[in-house]
């Protein structure tokens, strides 16, 4: 809660609301009163504004990342193709998220510094309010078309691409996060921190922020198979498997077994070759990955209701140097750093990034459609009952609540259900919340996989992120067996139908 006298004060600064005007532009604009936020659509246009809801009570004020031609016409009801009629663009926010303020310091430098890679000028930053941080690309640096598409028509698919790439990017390359001989990491090659700082950091075990992947085509090695083992008798035939042992005796024959090893290659490109990189994932939350079309974001120089900190922008080559207390609103000053600043953006900069950010994200498509077709073809429509411990104790959450909301829909599309059971079954589950979430961004996650041609799995078990931190794991005795919660609900069903028919 933010005391009225300290909203007031800051508020009424002229030039504090100017830059809130500005940054308000075209977007659709939501105030929030401490604990709840204001109906949905509303505009900001004028300085006086912002005074008046302050003195109603107004704590913050959140715009929408794409771009209006009237977004008083905004409806949650409203369908894609009016959508995006109603659409003129929308800019790149990448929201870092991070409970540990060193590491987020790091990992939205490295973004920052992946980003300059691809002489992207237009790059700006703000403090988040809080725990991490926003940089923003203004939409004038797209590209007019994208693959025959107008740029303005691809949100949210276009940024999440990029957030994931980018990810990927400053997990996977050394000149960003290399994994010393010691386990120690260097970030940037700049800093060096070793297991025990970064374990006392983030209260997290090496393994736990950390990835193996294949050394020759990058990709993640979920899990790492024994080759199966097989002995045969050459006297009698018969056949035993051991994993475990080098030779082994024929119990009839009493004569030492031919070993047959079956040498699996580790990875599907024929790669044997697996090396550890860091999982930025594991340590720190990006928002942008989970959006869905109206997705909110704290505007510059709103006030944060937890911190009292305001959302200030800044050099964005200087992050290492932000303290939160530059971020005080006494101290705050109005940065000649604007966030979203259209005055120097040069048309189509973004171009290379767009394009191996697609092409990543193919790639990634292609790979995971595989791995689904292996593992999940054959599970059909899972009934409730069989669901996993983290899936049935959803409703009890407090954090985690947009991450809930990703994983439950990734989920019931995966188990065969049909996107109208899917919604009716999510709406219950945020009925139940002490804090549900609002209605657009249900709609906003239930449109987005109607859309989809392709199932997407939820989060493997091994991301505590997505259900330790959340508080949802609660392992039974199949959970240790399965890697995904959708691994859980296709094998006990297929266990149970074995049963039924013994019956």
């Amino acid at each position: 809660m933010i005391p009225l006298n300290i909203s007031l004060s800051y508020y009424k600064r002229k030039d504090v609301q100017e830059e809130i005007i500005e940054n308000a532009k075209d977007r659709e604009v939501v105030a929030r009163f401490n604990d709840k936020f204001s109906s949905r659509p509303d505009v900001l246009q004028y300085p006086r504004d912002i005074l008046e809801l302050a003195k109603q009570g107004a704590s913050s004020f959140h715009a929408s990342e794409e771009l209006w031609k009237n977004a008083l016409q905004l409806n949650p009801m409203m369908g894609k193709k009016d959508m995006e009629n109603l659409r003129k663009g929308w800019d790149l926010v990448l929201d870092i998220d991070c409970p540990y303020w060193e590491i987020s310091k790091i990992i939205t430098w490295l973004m920052v510094k992946a980003l300059r890679e691809f002489n992207i000028d237009s790059v700006s930053i703000k403090f988040s309010g809080n725990k991490g941080f926003h940089i923003g690309v203004p939409f004038e640096a797209f590209p007019a078309e994208i693959n025959g598409e107008k740029a303005e028509s691809l949100f949210p698919e276009l940024p999440r691409a990029i957030a994931s790439f980018l990810l990927d990017k400053i997990s996977a390359d050394e000149k960003y996060t290399k994994i010393n001989e010691d386990n120690s990491i260097t970030f940037g090659g700049k800093f060096r921190k070793s297991i025990k700082e970064l374990e006392n950091i983030t209260s997290k075990k090496f393994s736990e922020i950390t990835k193996k992947v294949c050394s020759e085509c990058g990709k993640e090695i979920k899990e790492i198979k024994k080759p199966e083992k097989e002995f045969i008798c050459k006297r009698c035939g018969s056949s035993v498997k051991d994993n475990d042992s080098d030779f082994m005796k024929c119990k009839k024959c009493n004569i030492f077994m031919e070993k047959i090893e079956d040498k699996k290659s580790l990875c599907g490109c024929g790669s044997n070759s697996i090396r550890s990189t860091f999982n930025p994932l594991s340590i720190i939350e990006v928002d942008t990955l989970l959006i869905s079309s109206r997705h909110l974001y704290r505007v510059p120089y709103s006030l944060h209701e937890k911190s009292k900190l305001a959302s200030r922008p800044f050099n964005p080559d200087k992050v290492l140097n932000f303290e939160r207390k530059f971020a005080k609103p006494e101290n705050v000053k109005i940065s000649k750093w604007r966030f979203l600043g259209r005055e120097n953006v040069r048309k189509g900069e973004l171009n290379e990034l767009v394009n191996k950010s697609l092409r990543f994200v193919v790639e990634k498509e292609k790979s995971e459609e595989k791995d689904f077709e292996r593992e999940y073809e054959d599970i059909g429509e899972v009934p409730e009952g069989l669901f996993p411990p983290c899936i049935k104790s959803m409703d009890k959450i407090k954090d985690g609540r947009k991450r809930s909301l990703f994983i439950l829909a990734n989920f019931l599309a995966s188990c065969g259900w049909s996107h109208d059971k899917a919604e009716e079954y999510i709406r219950k589950w945020n009925k139940k919340l002490e804090d549900p979430l609002r209605e657009v961004l249900i709609v906003g996650q239930v449109r987005y996989h109607k859309q989809q041609k392709k199932k997407i799995l939820p989060p493997n078990c091994a991301n505590k992120m997505y259900y330790v931190d959340m508080g949802i794991c609660k392992p039974d005795n199949l959970c240790g067996k399965v890697k995904n919660p959708v691994s859980y609900a296709g094998r006990k069903g297929r266990f149970l139908g074995k049963k039924e028919k013994k019956i």
